[in-house]
C-alpha cells in the first residue's frame, strides 16, 4: 500500500466503518432511504411500506397497491449528503422495485506526509438494489433485494461489492397486525487494498398493527379526525454489536378532505445514547406525497433532516 494511501484509509476509515463494539465496512448500506421510517425509529421490519419498504424488508414491496416512484435527500449533522431514488411496481403475480443511493460525506483536510495539504471528498459511496416481493399461502410474503455498491475514501481508496436482503412478513389472523423479520446485507467482506472489514449483516423482527378508526362513533362526533394509529416495534442486531437494539414507532393518519391525507410520527430507539428520538410528519394529496424526518441526537433536536418526495400512479 502506498504511504500517501495508507494514511488516507486510516485517517478516514472511521467515516466509512460503523460499529459501537467492533468494526463493519460499507456503512451507507444501513442508512434510511425514506423519510418515513426514519421518522418512526426505523421501526419498519413488519409493515406494508411500498417502496417504504426497500430498506428494511423487501417483503413489505407488496404493500404497494399501485406504481410509487420516490426520491429522498437527507442532510447530516456532519455536512454530509445522502439521496435515494426508488420505484416499486406491482404485478399480478409480485411486486418488483428497484432503488439507487448516493451518499456524499463532505470536504476534508487531508495533511500528507511531504507538507503538502488537499481538500478532498472524504467519502464517495454509490448503491444499486434490485429486489422482488412475492404473496404466498397463509398470509406470508416473501421477499429478496440484491445490492451492487461501490466505496470511495478521499477520491483515492475505492472497492466495489455486493450484498443480498432476505425478509419475510406474515399477515397474521388478527386483523391489522403483521409478523415480520428479514436478514440485511449478507455477502463477502468489504476490502480497501490489504484491509478487509465485514459487511453491516442485521437481523431485523418486528411486529405492526394497523387499528383503523373509521368506524368508531365517538372520534367522528368529537371531530378528532384521526382515522388510524399505527403501531410499530422492532429488534434490531447489528453485526460486530453485541446487543439487540428494540425500537418503537408511532403514526397517526389524519384524513385532508376528499383526497387529501396528514400524518403525525414519531420513534424512540432505546438502548443508544444518540439517534434516541425521531420525529416527522407527511402528507398525501392525490397521487402526490412529502414527508419530512427529523433523527435527533439525545434532546438537541437540530440533526439529521431527511425530505422524500414521491408520486403513485
Amino acid at each position: 500500500m502506498r504511504p500517501a494511501l495508507a494514511l488516507i484509509v486510516l485517517l478516514l476509515a472511521p467515516a466509512a466503518l460503523r460499529a459501537e463494539n467492533g468494526r463493519t465496512a460499507a456503512a451507507t448500506l444501513t442508512r434510511a432511504l425514506a423519510a418515513r421510517p426514519e421518522s418512526m425509529a426505523e421501526a419498519f421490519a413488519a409493515v406494508d411500506g411500498g417502496v417504504d419498504s426497500l430498506g428494511y424488508n423487501p417483503a413489505g414491496l407488496s404493500g404497494a397497491e399501485r406504481a410509487e416512484f420516490q426520491s429522498s435527500y437527507a442532510r447530516g449533522i456532519a455536512r454530509d449528503n445522502f439521496g435515494t431514488l426508488g420505484y416499486a411496481h406491482p404485478l399480478s403475480w409480485g411486486t418488483l422495485a428497484g432503488g439507487f443511493a448516493y451518499y456524499d460525506g463532505g470536504d476534508v483536510l487531508i495533511n500528507f506526509s511531504n507538507g503538502t495539504q488537499q481538500t478532498r471528498t472524504a467519502q464517495r459511496d454509490m448503491a444499486g438494489l434490485l429486489s422482488l416481493s412475492v404473496p404466498l399461502s397463509w398470509g406470508l410474503c416473501a421477499g429478496a433485494t440484491g445490492k451492487l455498491f461501490r466505496l470511495e475514501l478521499a477520491e483515492e481508496a475505492r472497492t466495489t461489492g455486493y450484498a443480498a436482503d432476505l425478509g419475510a412478513i406474515w399477515r397474521t389472523p388478527l386483523r391489522g397486525l403483521n409478523l415480520g423479520a428479514a436478514v440485511q446485507n449478507l455477502g463477502p467482506d468489504v476490502k480497501f487494498e490489504e484491509t478487509a472489514d465485514p459487511l453491516p449483516t442485521t437481523l431485523r423482527f418486528g411486529a405492526a398493527y394497523n387499528l383503523k378508526l373509521d368506524n368508531v362513533g365517538w372520534l367522528k362526533e368529537g371531530g378528532f379526525g384521526l382515522s388510524r394509529i399505527l403501531f410499530t416495534a422492532d429488534v434490531v442486531r447489528i453485526r460486530e454489536e453485541k446487543d439487540y437494539l428494540p425500537a418503537a414507532g408511532l403514526e397517526l393518519g389524519i384524513p385532508i378532505g376528499e383526497q387529501g391525507y396528514g400524518a403525525l410520527r414519531a420513534g424512540y430507539l432505546f438502548s443508544r445514547e444518540i439517534n434516541s428520538l425521531t420525529v416527522g410528519m407527511g402528507l398525501r394529496q392525490g397521487r402526490w406525497l412529502l414527508d419530512y424526518g427529523l433523527g435527533a441526537i439525545g434532546q438537541n433536536l437540530s440533526n439529521t433532516h431527511h425530505f422524500t418526495f414521491g408520486a403513485k400512479f
